[in-house]
This record gives C-alpha cells, structure tokens and sequence, in this order.
C-alpha cells in the first residue's frame, strides 16, 4: 500500500510528497558528497575494465536485462565477463561472496542469482563492491560489470550505463522521498551513455523483447504463439514496475488477472496455494519460486535488444581501455 501511495506521488497525479522536502535536501546534500568524495578521490583503476549498469531511479528500469544482453554480447567479442552485485534482499553475512549452484535466491539475492542461473559466469555478491573485485578476478575474468552500482562510489568505474524506464521516465524528477531519483538529474550528464526502454527505435533505446514461456519443473520452452487469453491464467510480479510485464503480456494476446507482489518479494508456498490458474510471471519471480513450483507455472523468457550505436561507444571505449592499459 506504502508502494503505492509513493509511486502515485512520483509518477501521477497526488503530489503529497512535497510535505517530505526537507529530506530530500538532506538526500542531496548526502548524494552530492559522496560524488564529490569520489572525484576527489582519484581511484586507482583495476587490471580489468569495470563497467557500472545501474539507473537513478527507484524501482525497475530494466536494468537486469541490459546486463544480461550485454554480458552475451561481451562474450561474442572474447571477453570473459563476471558480474558484482550487491545482493538486496539475500541473507548472506559473510562477503564477498561467489554464487554457487547450491545456493538461493533467499541467500543471495534474487537478481544476482538470476544472473547467475541464466549467465552461468562467475557472479560475486557484497554490499561493499570493491571488496568483490579481487575475488571476482580470480575467477579469470577480463572485464567486469557491476550491477546497479552507480551510487556505489567506493568502485572505480571505466564506463558508466545509466538505465531510463521509458515509459516513466523520471516521474516528477525530485530526489527521493518526494521524487524518485537516488542522484539530481544532473547525473545523468556525467554518464557514458543512457540507455531507456522504449519502442521507438533510436540510438539511445534498447526494447525488451519475448522469446518464449519457459515451464518452473520441467524447463520446457513453449512458443508466445502457445499462450492465449484465458480465465484460467493469473500473472504474479513482484517486480518494480508490474504493469510493464502485464502490458507485454497484453500485447502477446493475453488478458487475464493479475496479483502484485512487493519488489524482491520473498515468496512462500502458501502465497501460491489454493490458486487452480496457470500462473505466468517473470523470470525474476521464477527464480524465488522454483524449490516449490508446481507444472502448470511458466514464466516469460526476455532479452534486450541493445542498440548498436551503444555497443559501439562501448567497443571504443573498450579498446581505448587495452591501449591505455597495455
């Protein structure tokens, strides 16, 4: 409900937060110090290049889908990519921390261990994202790309991607809590590029595109094509912005009901229970529900079409990085 309330302040038309403004001059006096600390600073930078993806946004931009899509096609060129996460909303204690196939998504996090599970690449999880490095690099990477990072000061950064909702944009563009930026929208002028979800198709807009249902048990793949509107058929998210799963779902042709989830939620067996629908969510969700899945629960498979003058800036940089370096 909280949820709720925030995002029809930040993004309709309820614009109560104003009465919060003197935390938000405090999360700017905050955010700017710690910018001004790492400027200051000179970080050092590692043997391997470091690329930050993260936004300045609360909530999903999708974000994890760009570091999926750019760790394939990191891979294509040679690179041995490995990914830093922070881990938000795992129970570890102990940093850092390298997935393993016996871990969870409870214990490290749900996107990161997405990653892991759809990438399968060296994933390192710690709040603290420089403490991740030395360990990752171990693990034989040559590049590395910090997932959500762009705040996380305390890591030197060669090249920064600052991921954009394009159908939300920046809301009211205030600071948090009356706004939700983590960062004053004159961040977005320091980044290497900006990248925003859209469907019209430019050199700053990557679109999100459905490959297939993917079956909880059995891991079958079945067609969009296979999918149908139906009264049997419920979607789940507990994802930052829900409706933008629903609407891709409408647009494959199915319209059915719809029960939302807090982000990263934590499932359990009884939120599911007692329900006789299919039930489609996102990959995200899948990876929390899977341990008690049951056959008839699929989620929709994605990837991000990144566009080419983006992978370009990137190579350049890339190879300016070796020359520098070499």
């Amino acid at each position: 409900m909280l949820e709720r309330l925030f995002n029809a302040a930040w993004y309709g038309r309820i614009p109560w937060t104003w009465v919060l403004w003197p935390l938000l001059l405090l999360v700017l006096f905050v955010t700017k110090r710690k910018r001004q600390q790492y400027l200051a600073l000179n970080s050092k930078p590692y043997d391997v290049p470091v690329i930050v993806v993260g936004n300045i946004t609360l909530g999903g931009t999708g974000k994890t889908p760009v570091v999926q899509a750019l760790v394939r096609y990191l891979q294509s060129q040679g690179y041995t990519p490995g990914v830093i996460s922070r881990g938000y909303g795992g129970e570890l204690t102990d940093f850092p921390h390298l997935i393993q196939n016996q871990d969870s998504s409870q214990k490290v996090g749900d996107e990161p261990f997405m990653l892991f599970q759809s990438l399968r690449i060296p994933v390192v999880v710690d709040p603290v994202r420089a403490r991740a490095v030395p360990l990752i690099l171990e693990k034989g990477v040559d590049v590395i790309i910090s997932d959500d990072g762009l705040q996380h000061y305390g890591l030197h950064r060669d090249y920064e991607v600052c991921v954009i909702d394009g159908s939300r944009g920046l809301g009211n563009a205030q600071l948090m809590p009356v706004g939700p930026l983590r960062e004053h929208r004159s961040r977005l002028q320091t980044v290497n590029y900006i990248l925003s979800s859209d469907k019209n198709v430019d050199d700053n807009t990557f679109q999100i595109k459905p490959i297939a249902w993917v079956n909880l048990v059995t891991n079958e793949e079945q067609s969009l094509a296979s999918f149908k509107s139906t009264d049997d058929a419920l979607a789940i998210a507990g994802i930052g912005n829900p409706n933008k799963f629903l609407n891709t779902i409408n647009e494959l042709g199915i319209y059915c009901d719809h029960k939302w989830f807090p982000d990263h939620y934590d499932y359990k067996e009884q939120d599911l229970s007692g329900l006789t629908q299919q039930i489609l969510m996102t990959e995200k969700d899948a990876v929390k529900i899977k341990q008690f899945a049951k056959s008839d629960m699929w989620y929709l498979k994605i990837a991000a079409d990144l566009p080419a003058a983006f992978l370009h800036d990137l190579n350049i940089k890339l190879e300016q990085w070796k020359r520098d370096h070499g």
